[in-house]
């Protein structure tokens, strides 16, 4: 291999680390301009602001809703499987008047709503039940 030769594959690998720099760069520049647009462009869906509309259900929506249908999503469940296993819902079930009363303190903290939520418990614990993963936070 001659000077001339040498000299010849100096410049292709020079060529070959430009060219290689230039892809990183333009790849890097890239990554760069999708995580701003990820990160800084809000969703929107149909029109819609999820932001906005999450905070005007919560300003406008009565708590009572939520715990009601908590409570009765919760009870529905332990009572199919208080009647798969033969036992009487009612053994394991809050009455109705202490869900009644548990919602109209519009809170899951109450006194009211821990003494439903106890009883709800024990019964999902006794059936071997999964907790429900959303629970109210109000």
């Amino acid at each position: 291999m001659d000077a001339q030769e040498v000299a010849r594959l100096v410049r292709l690998f020079k060529l070959g680390l430009g060219v290689n720099a230039v892809l990183a760069l333009v790849n890097v520049t890239t990554l760069a301009l999708l995580f701003v647009f990820l990160v800084d462009e809000p969703a929107q869906v149909a029109g819609v602001d999820p932001l906005e509309s999450q905070a005007d259900a919560s300003a406008e929506s009565d708590p009572r809703v939520e715990l009601r249908d908590f409570f009765e999503r919760t009870s529905d469940m332990l009572d199919r499987a208080a009647r798969r296993n033969g036992t009487n819902p009612a053994e394991v079930l809050p009455t109705q008047t202490e869900i009644e009363a548990a919602i109209e303190t519009r809170t899951i903290h109450s006194d009211e709503s821990q003494k439903v939520m106890q009883k709800l418990r024990e019964g999902y614990d006794y059936y071997d039940l999964d907790w429900p993963l959303v629970v109210p936070q109000r």
